[in-house]
This record gives structure tokens, C-alpha cells and sequence, in this order.
């Protein structure tokens, strides 16, 4: 084969190549118009539909207007400072501003108090404890603030919860009931107030239950754990002593702070918890303000010093009959002066040479002398 004949060969597979390529070009220039036409047809879609969104968010403005205007017809202020709105005649359509018109006149009423929500209704509970706070003692011998702990039986292990549920079956008032423990095997805890306490039993008859008589919530017996019962029996004491006092601590730190006061006080009156712990729970839950001191010339001090027992030391002399109101303003303080002897008010003032401008030769003798002295004090 001639090189002539090898060039047309190369030629002709070269001009085949090319027009294979245009062919994969046309394809994928139809697919890239395709893909142009869809884009452009999504465009127009989403155009729609936001002119569409414009004729609904227009819709919507014209309703709250005339919504407002409504609102604006039926108030007070607008019955006062707005002229009425205008009524359409008869062949006109009937929007809605022309509504207004048509319904009786409403000038007491207020956008306020259409809005507003009803107080909810007050219930049975608390009603009967507004009752209980607003009235006075049911019974002269229970002491305000007495609480006691009932012990019941209990069959098996069950936690709080579990129990006050039962307790709601039987229609008891967990609200009355301040805490629960368990202070021995099988025994539950129930600390409530005396004023509580007959209805409470009654409740408990009406299941033929009824509380553990003389329990002992100190005895050592009590202690169920088998790593102490080697120990002696003034160990054992002291350790059912020290656990009961746990449980009322615990007690103190879990009711509402407005009932640890008292709760704190009966704890204490039975022995469980000594006096001083009891008062630090109590500072800790209820802290107090600091005592505010009358003014030392007030008329409450005086009130207090005129209280006072003969030979008490009183710090503020008692007005005598007949005084001047007058004579009560306090003594002066006594002058001050500086280290160049000028008259100053307070003694937290800036001494300077400039102070010294009216003070007298021999005032300044003095002080200087005075300075002289103490600056050898301190050296020394």
C-alpha cells in the first residue's frame, strides 16, 4: 500500500470519528435543551404560584382590615372618637363591614374583655382549705402547729407513691398527708396534723385497718439489717436513735418550708431531733431578714426606752413633759480639724499645704509639733 493510499485511510477514519462525535454531541446538546425546558417550566410554575400566594396574602389583608374595623365599631374608644361606619344601601352588596350595622349596640364592651380568660373555678379542696385557714381552732386541747406519726401495717413492700395511691382509694387527702416513712419492717410512717387525724382514722375504718398502738420508733428491735445484730444492745440504741433521727431530718428537708417550723417543734418535743439541729434546718428553709432597729431618736426608740425597767441603761434621754419636740434632734457632732488645724466635716478628707490658708500661726506651731511626734512613733 502506497502512503498516499494510508492517508485517505486516516482521513477516512478520522471523518468517521468526527461524524460518531456529532452524533454524541446531538444527543447530548437534545438532553441539555431538554434539561433547559424543564427548568424553565418549573420557573414559570413557581412564578404562578407566587402571584397566586400575592392574591391570597392580599385576601388576607383586606379581611383583617375589615376585621379591625369591626373590632374598632364595637369598642368604646372608637364608639367616642370614630365616626360610624357607613351603611350600604340596599342595592349594594352586603360585605362584611356592613355586619356591625345590623347588631345591637355594644359600648360597655372591650377588646380587654372579650380576651380575657375566666378565673377558674374554685374547687371543693380549696375551698376547704380557706375554710380551715380563715377559722379558728376546732378543738381548745389540740395545740396550733401539733402534728403526730401514725404507724399502719402493711403486708408487703410498696413505695410512696404506691401508697398514696391506695390512699386516694380509700378517698384519704394526700395533701394532708405531710410525709411517709418506714421506720421498721413492715411499717409505715405517716406524719399528718392532729386536725387531720380523726378523719383520717375514720377513713381506715372503713376498711377495717386501723393504726399500731404504743409504737416505738426508737426501739432497737426495730433494726432489721443482719450486719448489726452482733452489736450491743447500747450500740443498737444509739444506732435505731441515730436512724429515726435521720428519717425526721430528711423529713424537714423534703415538706414545705411554711410547715418545718412546726413539724421541727414536735420532733423536738418528742426527742427525736435535738433543739439545735432543728433550729438550723429552720434557718436553712425559712431564712430571715435581719431586724430592722428603730432610729435612735424616733418615737418608736423612745416608746421602747419609756418600756424599759428603772436602772436599765437607756442610750437616748426621754423627752420630759411638756418638752419642745425640738430639744429631741440629736447633738451636734463635735468639730473636726486637720493637720493644718482648718475646720473639716469629715475626718476621710485630703490634707494639702493649700488647707493651711486660714489657719493661724499658732495652730500651725501646734499641729506641727503634734505631726512631729507622731512621726517619731511611728519610726520608732
Amino acid at each position: 500500500m502506497s502512503s498516499t493510499e494510508q492517508h485517505l485511510s486516516n482521513i477516512a477514519a478520522s471523518l468517521k470519528d468526527i461524524y460518531t462525535f456529532m452524533q454524541k454531541q446531538e444527543g447530548i446538546n437534545q438532553s441539555i435543551e431538554d434539561r433547559i425546558t424543564s427548568t424553565l417550566d418549573r420557573f414559570n410554575a413557581t412564578d404562578e404560584h407566587l402571584k397566586a400566594n400575592d392574591v391570597r396574602l392580599n385576601s388576607v389583608e383586606t379581611t383583617m382590615g375589615r376585621i379591625l374595623q369591626a373590632i374598632e365599631a364595637i369598642s368604646p374608644s372608637a364608639s367616642i372618637t370614630s365616626p360610624p361606619l357607613s351603611v350600604t344601601s340596599k342595592g349594594s352588596s352586603a360585605g362584611p363591614s356592613s355586619k356591625p350595622s345590623t347588631q345591637p349596640p355594644q359600648s360597655t364592651t372591650s377588646w380587654a374583655a372579650i380576651a380575657s380568660k375566666p378565673p377558674a373555678p374554685l374547687s371543693d379542696r380549696k375551698r376547704q382549705a380557706l375554710h380551715r385557714f380563715f377559722s379558728p381552732p376546732s378543738d381548745e386541747s389540740i395545740q396550733n402547729g401539733s402534728y403526730t406519726l401514725v404507724h399502719l401495717p402493711r403486708s408487703r413492700r410498696m413505695n410512696r407513691s404506691q401508697i398514696r395511691s391506695k390512699f386516694r382509694a380509700i378517698s384519704i387527702d394526700n395533701l394532708r398527708i405531710l410525709d411517709l416513712n418506714f421506720p421498721a419492717r413492715n411499717t409505715i410512717g405517716v406524719l399528718l396534723h392532729e386536725a387531720y387525724l380523726d378523719e383520717f382514722k375514720s377513713k381506715l375504718l372503713e376498711i377495717d385497718t386501723q393504726p399500731i398502738q404504743k409504737f416505738d420508733p426508737l426501739d432497737h428491735h426495730h433494726i432489721a439489717d443482719p450486719k448489726y445484730r452482733d452489736l450491743p444492745e447500747e450500740r443498737r440504741i444509739q444506732l435505731a436513735r441515730a436512724l429515726h433521727q435521720d428519717r425526721c431530718i430528711r423529713t424537714l428537708y423534703f415538706i414545705r418550708p411554711h410547715l418545718v417550723p412546726g413539724v421541727a417543734k414536735y420532733f423536738v418535743r418528742q426527742g427525736w431531733v435535738p433543739n439545735t439541729v432543728a433550729a438550723d434546718i429552720i434557718n436553712q428553709r425559712l431564712p430571715r431578714p435581719a431586724k430592722r432597729r428603730p432610729a435612735p431618736h424616733s418615737a418608736t426608740a423612745q416608746t421602747l426606752q419609756a418600756s424599759q425597767p428603772a436602772g436599765a441603761p437607756s442610750s437616748v434621754p426621754l423627752p420630759s413633759a411638756g418638752s419642745d419636740p425640738a430639744s429631741l434632734v440629736p447633738p451636734a457632732a463635735p468639730t473636726l480639724y486637720d493637720y493644718f488645724g482648718n475646720a473639716v466635716s469629715t475626718q476621710e478628707m485630703d490634707t494639702t499645704p493649700d488647707f493651711a490658708s486660714n489657719a493661724s500661726a499658732e495652730a500651725l506651731s501646734h499641729i506641727g509639733s503634734t505631726s512631729s511626734i507622731d512621726t517619731d512613733d511611728r519610726s520608732q
